[in-house]
């Protein structure tokens, strides 16, 4: 089945790509998607980085199953600015 595959910020600098539709075997997890990514696109290092992974927008567990045209979005953690204070 095929499932779109969308990556931000860095991890799209890295992969050349910011979409792309993948083939995963019916029935696959978001857990076996993401191994079958990290195996196709190596720079991403998917395997040994901090990350989070949302299907159609919502956050989602590696045991969440997908289905045919399941957006799946890859994003590293984000980190705040400065404080400001106002006097």
């Amino acid at each position: 089945m095929q499932i779109q595959v969308r990556l931000f910020a860095t991890l799209r600098q890295l992969a050349g790509w910011s979409q792309q539709t993948i083939e995963v075997p019916d029935g696959a997890t978001l857990e076996q998607a993401l191994a079958i990514i990290d195996e196709r696109f190596p720079a991403l290092a998917i395997g040994s980085r901090t990350f989070y992974a949302a299907v159609n927008q919502e956050y989602a567990k590696g045991d969440q199953v997908l289905r045919p045209g399941d957006e799946v979005a890859i994003f590293p953690p984000v980190s705040g600015g400065a404080m400001q204070t106002h006097r």
